[in-house]
């Protein structure tokens, strides 16, 4: 019985120095050169939408050793999108106090909709930072099929067009045919109505609605086809 414990004791006992032995190897690994060393991170990361693009706003932690920021997107399958953005003067935004760039999404890349974004920080001695996290919204033509241009109403005196107002919509395209048959060049109208000056019985009003979904988007968009509507008879 003796020599039994002894043997189990012995067994366990090399098994606990193999394990040590492996659980050091492990830790070797990370510790060989020295603790990591994190640069300082990007306290808040902004982003504006746009179509087929977007501005990021970034506001990085205080750091003497900071040098520049990558984004990264588009991490499907392995593979991902980036850009590296210096800290330069330049890009810095005073009103906003943060540093910016537009980046541009190809529409043959065919991303549109909700698109995460991760901002790491590096520094001078190619420390990195832990990632910060945002998203953005990328415009495309699947967005921009979908939106509806104002309906319009002509005064009964053919004097005056009079939109319908519509969530999101900042003005509409106008030009219309008068009396010598040509349309008048085409104007930005952004009032709820806009009069028509010699306007051509039976002829054509055509408009096109722009919109800014949100107020912090970069960009503006017009709906893909005009609406054209009749100019009444007048009594």
């Amino acid at each position: 019985m003796t020599k039994y414990i002894f043997r189990v004791g012995t067994l366990l006992f090399l098994f606990l120095i193999i394990g040590c032995d492996n659980a050091n190897d492990l830790l070797n690994q990370y510790i060989k050169d020295g603790p990591i060393v994190y640069a300082a991170r990007v306290n808040e990361l902004n982003t504006q939408s746009g179509y087929y693009r977007f501005r990021v706003n970034i506001y990085p932690a205080e750091d003497v050793n900071r040098s520049y920021c990558v984004l990264n997107w588009n991490m499907t399958e392995g593979s991902k999108d980036s850009v590296k953005i210096d800290y330069n003067p330049n890009y810095f935004d005073d009103k906003q106090g943060c540093y910016y760039a537009f980046i541009d999404i190809p529409p043959s890349a065919g991303i549109q909709g909700n698109l995460e974004i991760h901002a790491q920080n590096v520094d001078i001695f190619g420390n990195r930072s832990l990632i910060e996290t945002g998203s953005a919204y990328i415009y495309g033509e699947s967005y921009v099929s979908s939106l509806i241009n104002a309906q319009i109403r002509i005064s009964a005196a053919a004097d005056e067009v009079i939109f319908e107002p519509r969530i999101g919509a900042v003005g509409n395209l106008l030009s219309y045919e008068q009396n010598n048959g040509h349309f008048t060049e085409e104007v930005f109208v952004t009032e709820d109505s806009h009069t028509l000056i010699n306007a051509k019985a039976g002829g054509i009003v055509r408009t096109k609605t722009r919109y800014l979904i949100n107020e912090s988007d970069i960009d503006t968009l017009n709906v893909t086809r005009y609406l054209e509507t009749k100019i009444p008879q007048v009594p």
